[in-house]
């Protein structure tokens, strides 16, 4: 196992060797091989791409019961589900009705790709679905569907190798690798902070800011200062809403390459109500590059739409706001949020730097959540 690899632009450290990971894949297929021994029928090995590619195969040559194998994909949707994710399946290979799926799954962590898999199988026919992952981080796992099969649990941090990728890098190793946070980054950092309305952004954005030394950028901050201060941004945007006219992606982006650039000397920032849509992230993406920066994390604080429900609810009897107390315009908001904010958790997904935090329980706890996941960028 080499001593440290570079992916891309971070390096990271053995933590789980090839050898470790045979001895956990040989006991989970052990336990699945008694479960299936008198089993009447052929199970569904679903696997779930890209990730659990290496550990699908593994595991599949040690299963000694007649089993089909079937791949999927996850993608955005439009509609919502009853857990408030909104995903469809693509890429399955086989009809799943009155069949038993396995779905076989590299590493679980908030668990919610796995629970809204799990519905989305149930709904499609399947007679039982089984789930099996290579990796638990029980930190951080709090839902209540029952996982089957672990082969392993770790602890909560960023990890690469056999199919686990940083930025699409670093599925080829063998080993596991763990992020080295002892080998500093001389470029300033940058963080967003996601989550739908009443998830508690603010509050969490400004413990961070205290905690890790960030400048926070807010775009509503930005527009109003720089009206107030008559820049030549400012007065074009104050024009246009005068006209009662939105403020062009243009506009607030230069806004926010000025801010960058007035500020060298901070450690790093935080995005707070931007990017919206996955042509805000490409800009901001290119505005960082020019600047040798890019996105280091995106911190997304989820909690159940009826969670969200009652809080929008609260916080509107609290500060008078008599629209937001009426259960139409509550649901669309969360309607709007689902619609317009899932593709750009996909975007980011795809980078390899969202990092997802179960926001439910106190201030303090949560912010403890996102400790957990900031150490590794300190």
């Amino acid at each position: 196992m080499e001593n440290r690899i570079l992916v891309k632009d971070r390096y990271f450290v053995p933590y789980i060797p090839y050898e470790r990971l045979e001895q956990a894949i040989d006991a989970v297929a052990e336990r699945i091989n008694h479960d299936f021994k008198n089993f009447n029928g052929t199970p569904i090995i679903l696997c779930v791409l890209n990730g659990s590619i290496l550990f699908t195969g593994e595991l599949m040559k040690r299963l000694n019961f007649p089993c089909e194998f079937s791949s999927i994909r996850l993608s955005s949707y439009e509609g919502t589900l009853s857990t408030g994710v909104t995903r469809k399946v693509l890429g399955l290979t086989s009809s799943i009705k009155g069949r038993t799926v396995i779905v076989v799954e590299d590493i679980v962590d908030t668990g919610k790709t796995i629970t809204d898999l799990h519905a989305l199988l149930l709904d499609a026919g399947a007679a039982d679905v089984k789930i099996c992952t290579m990796l638990l981080k029980p930190e951080v796992y709090k839902k209540e569907l029952k996982l089957d099969y672990v082969a392993m649990e770790i602890e909560n941090r960023f990890i690469v190798g056999f199919g686990l990728d940083y930025d699409q890098l670093g599925r080829n190793y063998k080993d596991i690798y763990i992020l080295d946070t002892n080998t500093p980054r001389t470029m300033r950092k940058h963080f967003l902070i996601f989550g739908p309305p009443g998830a508690g952004k603010g509050t969490q954005a400004a413990l961070m800011i205290e905690r890790f030394g960030l400048r926070h950028v807010s775009t509503g901050d930005l527009l109003r200062r720089e009206i107030a201060n008559g820049t030549p941004l400012g007065q074009q945007a104050k024009t246009l809403i005068d006209q009662g006219l939105l403020v062009p992606d243009e506009v607030v982006e230069g806004m926010i390459a000025s801010e960058l650039d007035a500020n060298p000397g901070v450690k790093g920032f935080i995005f707070d109500g931007f990017p919206r849509t996955t042509a805000q992230a490409e800009h901001l993406d290119r505005i960082l590059a020019d600047r040798d920066g890019k996105v280091d994390a995106v911190v997304s604080l989820m909690i159940p739409d009826e969670t969200v429900f009652e809080r929008i609810r609260h916080r509107a009897e609290v500060e008078n706001r008599v629209d937001d107390t009426k259960p139409e315009i509550i649901q669309n908001r969360i309607d709007t949020y689902h619609a317009k904010t899932e593709p750009v958790i996909s975007y980011y997904k795809g980078k390899g730097c969202y990092r997802e935090i179960d926001g439910l329980g106190t201030i303090d706890e949560v912010f403890d959540k996102i400790c957990a996941v900031m150490k590794d960028y300190e």
